[in-house]
């Protein structure tokens, strides 16, 4: 099928009142209207609207041209736009509308639109990899002949994305704020900045690796909030929470007298983020039925509340673990159908140890200036020399929200500098184990040997492998070290 596509003209498809500026009628010269005059060679013509008040101008349009030119077949969509300037709104509605009909031959006719519409049709075009052609028309009284010309539009393919240039410009301002509510260290800039150029592909499952506490809803969000659907319902569930009748009904909602206790129809969450965004955390914990219910979800776009009929949502999936699903899929715990459903476009988060301690240090000092304003000190925690090498060495096993927290509970506790005492007893309980100083785990794994031989310095000489006993008790002196009692 041959389908031409194109905005409705506001200006330019109709006469207008000069002084209310009301519509009078269609314009015989007016840019869609001209095109099915002179041009019109298709299957059918898809007019997009802007907003659901063009629907009426539309309508007039199309009865227009039906009725003077009978056998074009014409569509009007409205695209609900509430900027008409704003691209990053306007270009993933285009290229959704453009996927569904992506079996078929496209002109893309650009005369109609503002300038950001125009430039949403040539992203789509050189990146979307469709069979579209884009076209404008030429009227007569510009055209050499007198007569309207029908033009295409050729354009050169670039190797470099353009979509990818426009987003990182814009992400770069949004980086540099004075005090951002998260902050974008260099080892996740690049990730925020893939997941801002996601976010203005709609169609696209996106799935979040990463340890707990790495930020993994964090960065769900943030892809909600720079997409389309911004102004659109955001849910989150825990799934490991749950078991499965209510994870079920907390998914999918359930009708009156479903089971025991359902009083009333109660919507699901994927009811209540229709038109918006659902974040799975932890997905790689639910059950083989549960993973078969989400998978009808992603397939026929439905879901069927407890003791209800089936309907359909339009709802974008965002999930997340900290386990491997490719592991748990070769062990034939997670389907492999639903894995390549979930995961179109994997981002992985990084560990807090393994950014560094630049970023580490960086990350501190961030929290240590977010707490003052939250707990409205009137001056930022100082932390002595030996808490903040403490800190840089830790391993920090619960990743940035331990570190959100430690920080919050140190300007709960202390007025003045935080000394190593001023720790909570579970980071002084563990240095050795949580440290990366070879001096702070050598004194944990002595104290550890030593309890084991119940204070016996020389079982717990032999059992460490030093050339003597006195060099075990040359590190029980050098590192403080208490010995139990025989």
């Amino acid at each position: 099928m041959k389908i031409l596509i194109s905005w409705l003209a506001y200006q330019h498809d109709f006469i207008r009142d000069k002084t209310t500026g009301a519509v009078k009628g269609i314009d015989p010269d007016g840019t869609n209207y001209s095109m099915h005059r002179y041009f019109y060679n298709y299957d059918k013509h898809i007019i997009l609207c802007s907003n659901k008040g063009d629907a009426t101008g539309a309508e007039m349009l199309i009865a227009s041209i039906a009725n003077d030119y009978h056998g074009h077949v014409i569509d009007y969509v409205p695209m609900d736009i509430s900027d008409p300037i704003d691209l990053s709104e306007i270009k993933p509605k285009v290229e959704a509308k453009l996927m569904e009909i992506s079996d078929n031959d496209i002109d893309i006719f650009v005369s109609p639109g503002t300038p950001a519409m125009y430039l949403a049709w040539y992203i789509c075009h050189t990146t979307l990899g469709l069979k579209t052609r884009m076209i404008q028309t030429r009227p007569a009284r510009f055209s050499k002949t007198k007569k309207p010309e029908l033009l295409t539009i050729e354009v050169e393919k670039s190797n470099i994305p353009v979509t990818s240039v426009i987003k990182e410009q814009r992400l770069d301002y949004t980086i540099k704020e004075d005090e951002p509510d998260y902050i974008l260290t260099s080892s996740i800039k690049g990730i925020y900045q893939k997941a801002e150029m996601l976010a203005q592909t709609d169609k696209v499952s996106v799935f979040i690796h990463g340890e707990t506490g790495t930020g993994k809803e964090h960065l769900a969000r943030y892809i909600h909030e720079h997409s389309i659907r911004k102004n659109k319902p955001y849910v989150t569930v825990n799934c490991s929470a749950f078991h499965d009748q209510l994870l079920e009904s907390r998914l999918f909602g359930y009708r009156k007298g479903a089971f025991t206790g359902a009083d009333k129809d109660t919507p699901g969450l994927f009811e209540i983020a229709d038109g918006g965004t659902i974040f799975l955390d932890e997905i790689g914990d639910i059950s083989p039925y549960m993973q078969q219910s989400l998978l009808r979800v992603l397939q026929e776009k439905e879901i069927q509340p407890i003791g209800g009929r089936s309907k359909k949502v339009n709802v974008r999936v965002i999930s997340a673990t900290n386990q491997n699903l490719t592991s748990l899929c070769k062990e034939g715990k997670f389907r492999w159908d639903l894995y390549y459903r979930l995961v179109v476009v994997e981002l992985e988060l990084p560990d807090l140890i393994t950014r560094g301690v630049k970023e580490i240090e960086e990350m501190i000092n961030y929290f240590l200036r977010v707490k003052k304003k939250e707990l409205k000190k009137l001056a930022i925690l100082k932390l002595s020399p030996e808490v903040k090498q403490f800190l840089v060495n830790y391993t920090w096993p619960g990743n940035v929200r331990e570190m959100e927290n430690l920080i919050e509970t140190l300007y709960v506790l202390s007025d003045n500098e935080v000394s190593l005492a001023d720790l909570p007893a579970r980071f002084k309980d563990t240095f050795g184990e949580k440290s990366l100083k070879w001096e702070d785990a050598e004194k944990a794994h002595i104290e550890k040997v030593l309890k084991l031989k119940k204070g016996n310095q020389r079982q717990a000489w032999l059992a460490l492998g030093y050339g003597s006993i006195n060099t075990l008790r040359k590190k029980i002196t050098e590192y403080d070290i208490h010995v139990p009692e025989d």
